[in-house]
């Protein structure tokens, strides 16, 4: 029966998804296969596979399968609903990437914090990695994306607010690679949930006046676009510091 088999190949295809999308990051986290790979081949294939599912869970409920039950029913729309999730999603993100072209974020694009400690470990990934910010290029980007993404001002002495900003970096859950009290830096990485990617965080505080000025940079090590990851770290790590009885 043309509905029953189909409906079979469908549910089988959607684990098939579900195990690629899995093995995706799984292997990266193993260095099984690059980042490229992880976001392009391998997570390509699992929504190929998706929309092949949704195409013939379509088949059989057009062949008559809804007839076999209620259940059925359910699991077959089941199967069109992610594999319409698994073609749309690549497009949504695609868009993304396309109005966020860039991957390195500071509050200060005329000066922006540089990478010390972390640049041996930027340059492992990305051989080319230049220790300084591409203010030229990037400003303007960042400018239109995100003009609200500025320095922040803390009404406290250096010390004190080098203080606040490394309790709340270890707040954050990021991964503390250097702290210099007497220079004002600290230098984090922090990595997303999924995939595991690592994006490098330098903060760097100057006496303002009575205050401190504090400027902050997240970059990705891997991929041209971040999907406003780091913008929203540092949106996420200004709240916290301002929210901080003073």
């Amino acid at each position: 029966m043309l509905a029953e088999a189909a409906a079979h190949t469908a549910a089988i295809l959607i684990l098939a998804m579900a195990l690629v999308m899995l093995a995706a990051p799984v292997g990266y986290r193993l260095r099984l296969w690059s980042a490229l790979a992880a976001l392009t081949k391998v997570t390509a294939l699992g929504f190929i596979t998706g929309g092949l599912a949704a195409v013939l869970a379509l088949i059989a409920l057009a062949a008559g399968g809804w007839r076999v039950g209620p259940g059925t029913t359910a699991m077959l729309l089941a199967i069109v609903l992610a594999g319409v999730a698994a073609v749309t999603l690549p497009l949504r993100v695609k868009r993304i990437a396309r109005s966020l072209p860039f991957n390195d974020v500071s509050t200060d694009t005329a000066t922006a914090p540089a990478f010390e400690a972390l640049l041996p470990l930027r340059r492992a990934e990305l051989p080319d990695a230049a220790a300084a910010y591409d203010g030229a290029k990037l400003a303007a980007l960042q400018q239109a994306c995100y003009p609200d993404l500025a320095a922040l001002h803390l009404p406290v002495a250096r010390l004190e607010a080098f203080a606040q900003a490394l309790e709340a970096a270890k707040k954050m859950g990021w991964r503390i690679v250097a702290e210099d009290r007497t220079r004002g830096r600290i230098e984090a990485y922090d990595s997303t949930r999924w995939y595991g990617f690592i994006d490098d965080i330098v903060i760097r505080l100057m006496a303002e006046g009575a205050g401190t000025r504090l400027d902050m940079r997240s970059a990705s090590r891997v991929g041209i676009s971040d999907l406003g990851k780091n913008a929203a770290r540092i949106r996420r790590y200004r709240a916290m510091l301002e929210r901080k009885p003073r």
